[in-house]
């Protein structure tokens, strides 16, 4: 198991592997900070509308990278995380994967402040970066198939969908409508992004991208 582990973080490039050990670490150390009363990640990264319009602005992108205090949400994230990271990680450069997250995670962040800009409760998780995430492996790997456990073989697209339903049923009766809609934002503005990434960058369709992805993997 420990080599398991050893050889999936050493075949990541750097920046996913910076991106994931956040995640790693982060849950931990913000809960000693908790325990021990010596500093509080949540206090200085958690999205608090009120603050941001004080000029706190690292804030809505920040609160992305916190996990709710709980063990359980914590393992989950990184399961979801790990997964598709070591998917996605082969399609961008380093620069380019930070760069999509974090423009999930800009989405949901303004959504919240735009919305709900006297709010001083502090929002945190990784939802929008999450939905943005299966936005992106839905684009990519549309048609391809896979197992998954307990229901059997599917398109990435149902299990993107399926993934996203339980994602988004789990953020309702937690955290409420508006924080699951604040979520979802990640995911639009990486389908947006792609889409315009596909037409005015790439000049190609979707279609031709996957057709192009799909030969070179045969080749």
């Amino acid at each position: 198991m420990k080599n398991l582990f050893r050889n999936y973080f050493s075949s990541l490039p750097w920046g996913m592997r910076l991106f994931l050990l956040i995640f790693v670490l982060g849950f931990p150390v913000a809960l000693i900070g908790l325990r021990t009363h010596l500093f509080d990640l949540y206090g200085w990264l958690a999205l608090t509308p009120a603050l941001v319009w004080k000029g706190q602005v690292w804030r809505v992108v920040s609160y992305a990278f916190l996990l709710p205090i709980s063990p359980l949400d914590w393992l989950i994230s990184l399961f979801w995380l790990a997964t598709l990271v070591s998917v996605l990680g082969r399609n961008w450069s380093a620069r380019g994967f930070w760069a999509y997250c974090l423009l999930g995670a800009l989405a949901g962040g303004l959504f919240i402040s735009l919305l709900k800009p006297g709010m001083s409760c502090g929002v945190a998780g990784e939802g929008a970066m999450i939905f943005a995430l299966l936005a992106a492996w839905d684009w990519l790997y549309r048609n391809e198939r896979l197992i998954l456990l307990g229901i059997g073989e599917i398109s990435v697209r149902q299990a993107a969908i399926l993934i996203t339903i339980i994602n988004s049923l789990i953020l309702f009766f937690c955290s409420g409508w508006f924080l699951m809609l604040a979520m979802w934002c990640g995911g639009l503005a990486g389908w947006l992004w792609l889409r315009i990434r596909a037409k005015l960058f790439l000049g190609k369709t979707p279609q031709q991208i996957r057709s192009e992805r799909m030969a070179r993997l045969e080749l």
